[in-house]
């Protein structure tokens, strides 16, 4: 029986068909296994090493797109940032005609407080309302006091606050149209302005960084069918061989994580450490209105977005993995 089984050409030929399909038993495996981490991580340096110029190329372009990415967000997050403040802290100012008595102020509050977007309103009589004017002035002396009270020129008025200062031009004119109301005064150009600018970054960023989306995943695509094609020989005898495609593709997969993980840090360090040195710049300016404005620090912005840029380079790098792979790897 033995001698049989021995004798069985049969038998001798799928035996070594099976030693040979699996060397080692390590490249027959598809799977991300521990096992296969060192061979793995050894073939990415290699390649990333052997086409260094593809490689920076790709790490510089992913850069330039999470650039923008990381840029735009700082911008935008000031600008809401700012637009709440003015909310809470730049109200609109509703002056009263001079005509009208205790109880239609009374009702005209109440109508202020109805409309659609105001958060809120108090009335400002104009004995508030010059005592407010000297301390902001910093006139002491009650001499001059005296004579402003005795020939006090403001008038009564409301101070209104906004649930979202976006809509401050819609809310001025609704008070416009009420009975009693003298004019409206407010900081719209302000806001006007930021509101544009929020909506130009958003914009401008969102067709850049598409633009520059789309060239990274091009150059990393090119980089790795470069590397492919250089194994092209040495992946025909890997398949022979027994290995699986994912067996072949995780060191290209890991090539354009590795690229995408060093475009997103080079930007996200390059922001990180001169934000605080923009803003301090900024401020440093003699005007007056921005040196009251308010801006985030990077302790409260980087910490969150930093995570999110990363996961946005190493899809990059993955796009670009799988599209060079798609094409380049049936073999």
């Amino acid at each position: 029986m033995n001698s049989t089984t021995t004798d069985n050409p049969e038998n001798n030929s799928k035996t070594k068909k099976t030693k040979a399909a699996s060397p080692g038993g390590r490249i027959k495996s598809g799977d991300f296994k521990f096992r296969n981490i060192r061979y793995y991580l050894t073939e990415t340096l290699r390649n990333l090493v052997r086409n260094k110029l593809m490689t920076i190329t790709s790490i510089i372009t992913v850069a330039a797109c999470l650039l923008i990415v990381v840029i735009s967000y700082a911008i935008a997050s000031n600008v809401n940032y700012i637009l709440n403040f003015l909310e809470t802290s730049v109200g609109i100012t509703v002056f009263v005609e001079d005509d009208l008595d205790t109880s239609q102020v009374d009702a005209l509050y109440h109508e202020i407080l109805q409309l659609e977007n105001v958060a809120g309103a108090a009335f400002i009589s104009p004995q508030e309302a010059l005592d407010n004017l000297a301390y902001h002035l910093g006139i002491t002396d009650d001499g001059i006091l005296l004579s402003l009270d005795e020939a006090n020129p403001l008038r009564r008025s409301f101070t209104v606050e906004l649930d979202d200062i976006r809509y401050q031009r819609y809310t001025v004119e609704s008070i416009e149209r009420l009975g009693g109301v003298l004019s409206v005064n407010e900081a719209s150009r302000v806001t006007d302005m930021l509101i544009a600018l929020g909506s130009f970054v958003g914009i401008f960023s969102f067709v850049v960084m598409m633009v520059l989306g789309v060239l990274s995943i091009v150059i990393i695509t090119n980089t790795i069918k470069l590397t492919v094609n250089n194994r092209r020989n040495e992946i025909i005898i890997m398949k022979y061989v027994g290995a699986t495609d994912w067996f072949i593709k995780w060191p290209f997969v890991i090539e354009g994580i590795v690229i995408g993980i060093f475009g997103a840090a080079i930007p996200i360090a390059i922001i990180w450490i001169s934000y605080d040195g923009i803003i301090d710049t900024i401020r440093d300016t003699d005007l007056q209105m921005i040196m009251q404005i308010p801006f985030r620090a990077a302790v409260e912005l980087f910490p969150v977005f930093a995570p999110v840029v990363v996961v946005l380079g190493v899809g990059i790098g993955i796009l670009g993995s799988i599209s060079a792979m798609r094409k380049y790897l049936s073999v």
